[in-house]
């Protein structure tokens, strides 16, 4: 997800923290600075929760932790040169675009998520919505629903890409509704935001924040959100699940992953200490600024929430056909 300046301004506040520095408790480590790969551009929520991590475990470490922004492929080529590090010194500041492009690209990666990867935390999570511009005469999800039963497959569908969380979530949505739209993949939140401004697609689904300002100005409509419970950014706006889709639930996540052969006493460690970062109030009210929730977990509570993820992506996939080109 990409954010305009003032949300940007707003999570930037995110930086820096100021620690005590306490060693990390696992002898001679680190031993040299840490490399934290991003697989987007900054600005997004991958790379600003990669800069706070990096603000917030430096000092504790004692070793500087170096933001690299790998861009290419989705997310795909920091994420390999993640999976093949093997020196205690290389993580992964990443998102829901690992499960979901990986479950889009089945055996076309040179690497697994659940076989390569060893979670550390979760690190927030964000609301999907679907929002329809004012040209598309329709006011309620289920008038959506409706329009698209009646037309099928003459509504365009934006997302900011292949494998993100729009893209997916949309696949699902049109699942479990039983409807036709075509998915007009964008570069990106920020080109998908003008053209979807411009009319030039009249549905779009992607992360809630970046949209709000337009809401608000009326020159887009929020019908409902992903999340099994409302959104606390946009509390008069239903969700799916309690609207027409019972059960539905998408949360676009952010997350902290290592190579697996990272050294158990290492995961544990940053384990700690993210979770003990993202309990801070200062940093959590920080986190809301951008329009997120902190999700700090256990490593066995984020191991089985990317196994279970995979698994509804995988499934999802399997069901309507979807690709990643």
């Amino acid at each position: 997800m990409m954010l305009t300046r003032r949300h940007a301004l707003a999570a930037s506040a995110l930086l820096p923290v100021t620690v005590q520095a306490q060693g990390s408790g696992v002898p001679g480590w680190p031993a040299r600075p840490i490399r934290m790969l991003v697989g987007f551009p900054p600005g997004g929520l991958p790379d600003i929760y990669a800069r706070m991590l990096a603000d917030r475990l430096g000092p504790v470490l004692g070793q500087p932790v170096v933001v690299e922004n790998r861009i290419g492929g989705g997310g795909t080529l920091a994420n390999e040169q993640t999976a093949r590090a093997d020196d205690a010194h290389t993580f992964l500041s990443t998102s829901i675009s690992m499960t979901a492009g990986a479950a889009l690209r089945a055996g076309r990666l040179n690497y697994d998520v659940l076989r390569d990867f060893a979670p550390i935390s979760a690190i927030s999570v964000v609301a999907n919505g679907i929002f329809v511009h004012p040209s598309v005469p329709v006011n309620t999800i289920a008038e959506l629903i409706a329009l698209a039963k009646a037309q099928p497959g003459r509504l365009n569908c934006g997302s900011p890409g292949n494998g993100t969380s729009g893209h997916v979530t949309q696949e699902y949505f049109k699942l479990r509704a039983g409807i036709e739209m075509v998915h007009v993949p964008f570069r990106g939140s920020a080109p998908l935001v003008v053209d979807f401004l411009g009319g030039q697609v009249g549905v779009v689904i992607d992360n809630v924040p970046l949209y709000l300002p337009h809401v608000r100005e009326g020159r887009i409509k929020l019908l409902a959100v992903t999340t099994p419970q409302r959104w606390p950014f946009t509390p008069d706006v239903p969700t799916l699940a309690e609207t027409v889709l019972p059960g539905f639930d998408v949360r676009a996540w952010f997350g902290f992953v290592a190579p697996a052969r990272t050294p158990e006493p290492v995961l544990e460690a940053l384990n700690r200490l993210t979770q003990a970062m993202l309990r801070d109030p200062v940093i959590g009210e920080r986190i809301r600024a951008a329009g997120a929730e902190p999700a700090p977990m256990s490593r066995a509570e984020y191991a089985a929430f990317l196994r279970e993820d995979m698994a509804r992506w995988t499934e999802v996939v399997r069901l309507s056909g979807a690709t990643a080109d």
